[in-house]
């Protein structure tokens, strides 16, 4: 069943850290529709959280015009292209806003979303907000970021615990608002019961390896009480204050609380 929101639980927050006056951060999720969506704006004159706000905002409102709650996916929509068209969307939307108002000149996001439907999910972002997923006490990252040192790692010039500590690590090569037209990252896996996504922004994985995330992960999570949530991130978001707060800190996590089928997504009681 579309989102089939019974199998989904939820908990993000989005906090404005220690060192900035406002947050441009933006997160959402709609559970009936199965998505979950982490922007991270920026621009000057507050024109970041403008940019996070109305990306999260079109993307949502593109998505529900193609997905009905109260039915099942048609096999005429592939989903992969209804997420890529959503975000591009939110692009030409945060552009004409751009062109209409001075002060919002240049402003930008990151974005990275979730959709789970049946036995799937689909993952999509632009810029360096990351979804990772916990899955058999194993914990990965499933985006990669578009930055400059990604690029670097990519070719050879960086390692990853070199990158980490790179004063261009915040040097993203996309975002939505900064060209006409953006390229998206698109991927699609199976779903298991038990799985755990984390969605964030760079607030969050700046100050915070993996390592340490995968701990808390595991702390707040167990086969009998299932997934405390909330627990990991308001552990999460301390742990980030903690360490200096340099930027907004936003997290989503999502708990897949029950078995998937591999044909519909449901099983029978």
């Amino acid at each position: 069943m579309l989102g089939d929101s019974a199998k989904l639980v939820i908990y993000g927050v989005s906090d404005v850290g220690q060192m900035r006056e406002h947050n441009e951060d933006h997160i959402a999720w709609d559970k009936d529709l199965g998505l979950v969506i982490v922007a991270d704006g920026m621009g000057g004159h507050n024109a970041g959280e403008v940019a996070s706000e109305i990306a999260v905002n079109s993307i949502q409102e593109a998505l529900r015009d193609v997905l009905d709650p109260d039915m099942q996916v048609s096999h005429s929509i592939d989903l992969r292209d209804a997420v890529r068209e959503a975000i591009t969307y939110a692009n030409d939307e945060i552009n004409r806003m751009a062109r209409e108002n001075f002060a919002y000149n240049g402003m930008g996001t990151t974005i990275v979303l979730n959709l789970f439907q049946g036995d799937r999910v689909i993952s999509a972002h632009v810029g360096d907000s990351r979804a990772y997923r916990l899955r058999d006490d194993k914990l990965e990252q499933i985006t990669s970021d578009h930055s400059l040192v990604q690029e670097m790692v990519d070719n050879g010039y960086l390692s990853q615990e070199e990158a980490q500590l790179s004063a261009s690590r915040n040097l993203i090569t996309r975002a939505l608002g900064i060209a006409d037209t953006v390229e998206v990252d698109v991927n699609e896996e199976k779903v298991a019961h038990g799985d755990m996504y984390l969605m964030c922004t760079d607030g969050l994985t700046d100050l915070v390896n993996d390592d340490e995330i995968i701990s808390l992960l595991r702390d707040y999570r167990s086969e009998t009480a299932g997934c405390n949530l909330e627990g990991a991130t308001q552990a999460l978001v301390g742990l980030a204050n903690d360490k200096g707060g340099k930027d907004n800190i936003s997290i989503v996590l999502v708990c897949l609380q029950q078995a998937f089928s591999d044909s519909s997504g449901l099983e029978d009681d």
